[in-house]
């Protein structure tokens, strides 16, 4: 990487640095005061905004005379000093020695006349607080006018003039500002002496109004009027220079940071920055700021995040710092979409978030918040749905996170805390994964997965997988397969989890890589993958999410029939091996999960036979009309729990077995425990705690089913 060269927004000194056209305004207020023969005072007042480059045209002012020795420049920066009697002295100690160092002169030295003033300082500012009364106090002292007869009769016997450079003016705080003027003010009758001070008007003028607080709001200007003599304004620089100024320094970021940017990503970065940031480019230092923000944190978060999304929300940063500030500290407000399930509550967060943008904007004109609001909506697609009707889908965050978009909640935090998260996976580190799977040897022991899920969850991790599967060449997805397979023990099944977990995220993936794999190969990759996986319910999982050809609902390069029904007997078969090496108790997987499985792939009459032997078991029958029960999950609380044993379910299972077992096994078993009632008993009546209540609801609807058909239970069959 190259050498990285921060701008240190260091002043320039000579013209060849001159980028805004300042030197020549510059060379001629220099030769406005170097030809003045009137051997009075002049004060002029160099006006500009913070970073708009004052401090350049006092360095030119200076070079333009390093030439003429005629005029002796000093500069005096007076918020280097911390009190008022450190100001007074260091202001008449830097003339004492400029004109020491510049005059001959058989006398004592200038400072030597100068040390006798300091002398009864302590004594004559003992008690006095305020800064008039130093400041008069010492210059009334007899001492000052024997230094200031001095310093007249030597620049009028040698002909010169001295140009005091006065600089951060309005870096002091409001007592150290009135001191200085009030120094100013006082000393302002030094003949063949000029000042020029630089500042901020309106800060200058603000602190006087404080200082001179009276009911004339433009108190502070008329006491600046009564010390400048002559206000100048720093010429502005046109805004195209201002510009390409600001776009060198992207351009110097860019080039640090090794970063290219495509034909797509310029016209993006370019219009947003001509619609949100342009207007408010209005000094050289913003622009110098903006360029060393992206100097720093292009090369960090390279690879990382969108570079594109990161120069516009650091563009905010610098030229909108309260919508930063805003933006950072309401990740839910600007990420993702809006649920359609929830409109009530989406309108309240549309009107806060609303809200939320306004107030940060309150001084923006609201002629350039437009352009604002574009920018805002590109960057966070949420906010579309808040100043106007687009939505936008669950689809969506993997195209957001694919191309590691801030609008992604997995990506947001990263463009503020230039880092990754120790619980997220950097992108870079998923990358090297990816290369060093391409030539694995599909052992375990060096399954680089295994390392990376030592310390990180295996949802972030499949997260990241999915949003890279697209660019993966063939080889990567046939061993990336094999190795989440490997790993997938720790891919926990979560209750209420909607398929948001990893158990099926990592499935979904799995179906995305099989896609990758040649038609040719596919079939053996997903053997291998199955076989490698040891948890029953995730070999299940798995086959489920495969892409096949249906009559109603044809997939593009999908499974053919023939290849999923070998694929559905490799499972099938394997499933048969593991229910029958262990006891019911022990099998984990729910059997409404699998024994579809073995009715198509397998032998229907092996369930027929599987649950008939073990249907007289009391765990047994109870296990098995619960696996058939459904799961309702809340949308809101994402609480889960098991709903009532329906006539969907009903029909389901008597599939496989003939109700006729399975009530005859109930009657067998629970024999006198139930009771079961005219009207359907759903879990709530009152049932919800009762373990019967998924036999109490089979039987019901067993005996509604023969009762539609005509046939009557005797009380010994039906059991109550």
């Amino acid at each position: 990487m190259p050498n990285t060269n921060y701008s240190s927004d260091v002043p320039v000194h000579n013209q060849e640095s001159d980028l805004f056209g300042r030197w020549h305004f510059s060379e001629r207020v220099a030769q406005v005061i170097a030809r003045r023969s009137d051997p009075s005072s002049i004060v002029i007042g160099l006006y500009g905004k913070w970073g708009d480059g004052k401090t350049s045209v006092l360095n030119f002012i200076e070079s333009s005379l390093e030439s003429n020795d005629d005029v002796i420049c000093i500069k005096f920066n007076p918020w280097r000093f911390g009190t008022e009697e450190q100001l007074l002295m260091e202001f008449f100690n830097s003339i004492a020695e400029a004109l020491d160092s510049k005059l001959e002169t058989r006398e004592d030295k200038l400072k030597d006349t100068f040390m006798k003033v300091m002398k009864p300082i302590a004594s004559v500012t003992k008690g006095t607080s305020v800064v008039s009364e130093v400041v008069e106090s010492f210059i009334s002292l007899p001492d000052i006018n024997e230094f200031k007869k001095r310093t007249e009769q030597l620049l009028e016997d040698n002909k010169k003039r001295v140009l005091i450079l006065i600089d951060d003016v309005d870096r002091l705080d409001k007592s150290e500002i009135h001191a200085l003027f009030r120094l100013v003010k006082l000393t302002a009758d030094f003949k063949y002496t000029s000042y020029v001070l630089a500042f901020d008007k309106h800060i200058i003028a603000s602190s006087l109004q404080d200082r001179y607080s009276t009911a004339d709001t433009s108190s502070g200007e008329a006491f600046l009027e009564k010390i400048i003599q002559i206000p100048l304004n720093l010429p502005l620089v046109e805004q195209e220079t201002l510009r390409q100024f600001c776009f060198d320094g992207i351009n110097e970021a860019l080039k640090i940071a090794e970063t290219n940017l495509d034909q797509e990503e310029v016209r993006r970065f370019v219009q947003a920055y001509n619609s949100a940031f342009d207007n408010y480019l209005d000094t050289p230092r913003k622009a110098k700021l903006y360029g060393n923000i992206l100097m720093f944190s292009l090369p960090i978060l390279k690879g990382e995040v969108n570079t594109v999304d990161l120069m516009l929300i650091e563009g905010i940063r610098v030229f909108y710092p309260e919508l930063y500030k805003v933006i950072r500290n309401n990740k839910s407000s600007f990420t993702g979409s809006f649920s359609s399930s929830y409109p009530k509550s989406n309108e309240l967060e549309k009107e806060q978030t609303k809200n939320l943008i306004a107030g940060a904007l309150g001084e923006v004109e609201s002629s350039k918040k437009n352009g604002l609001i574009d920018l805002l909506n590109d960057l966070f697609p949420k906010l579309q749905s808040v100043y106007g009707n687009m939505g936008f889908g669950a689809d969506y965050y993997q195209i957001w996170n694919k191309e590691q978009r801030i609008c992604s909640s997995n990506y947001f935090s990263r463009y503020f805390t230039y880092s990754v998260s120790k619980n997220d996976i950097p992108d870079l580190e998923i990358k090297e994964i990816l290369e060093k799977l391409t030539h694995w040897d599909c052992s375990y022991d060096s399954n680089s997965l295994t390392g990376i899920l030592k310390n990180r969850k295996p949802d972030t991790l499949i997260t990241k997988l999915r949003s890279k599967y697209d660019d993966i060449q063939v080889q990567t997805a046939k061993n990336l397969a094999i190795a989440l397979c490997q790993v997938s023990a720790q891919f926990t099944k979560l209750e209420g989890a909607m398929w948001n977990d990893a158990f099926t995220q990592s499935a979904m993936l799995l179906s995305d890589l099989f896609q990758v794999v040649k038609k040719d190969g596919r079939v053996a990759v997903i053997k291998q993958s199955l076989d490698a996986i040891t948890d029953l319910e995730y070999k299940i999982e798995v086959f489920r999410w495969l892409r096949h050809e249906k009559a109603d609902n044809p997939v593009d390069n999908s499974l053919t029939s023939e290849q999923m029904d070998e694929i559905g007997k490799f499972l099938a078969e394997q499933i048969v091996a593991v229910i029958e090496s262990l006891d019911t108790n022990c099998i984990e997987v729910s059997f409404a999960n699998f024994l579809w499985i073995i009715e198509k792939y397998y032998n229907s009459s092996y369930i027929e036979s599987f649950l008939s032997n073990r249907i007289n078991d009391r765990y047994f029958i109870l296990r098995l009309l619960k696996d058939f029960t459904p799961t309702w999950t809340a949308m809101e609380s994402g609480k889960s729990g098991k709903g009532d044993f329906a006539q969907e379910q009903y029909s389901s299972l008597t599939k496989y077995i003939d109700a006729s077992v399975i009530n005859d096994a109930i009657n067998h078993v629970f024999a006198d425990e139930l009771v079961i009632p005219d009207n359907y008993p759903t879990k709530d009546d009152n049932s919800n705690d009762d373990p019967l209540v998924y036999v109490k609801q089979f039987k019901w609807l067993y005996r509604n089913e023969l009762s539609s058909k005509g046939k009557q239970l005797d009380s010994d069959s039906d059991g109550g």
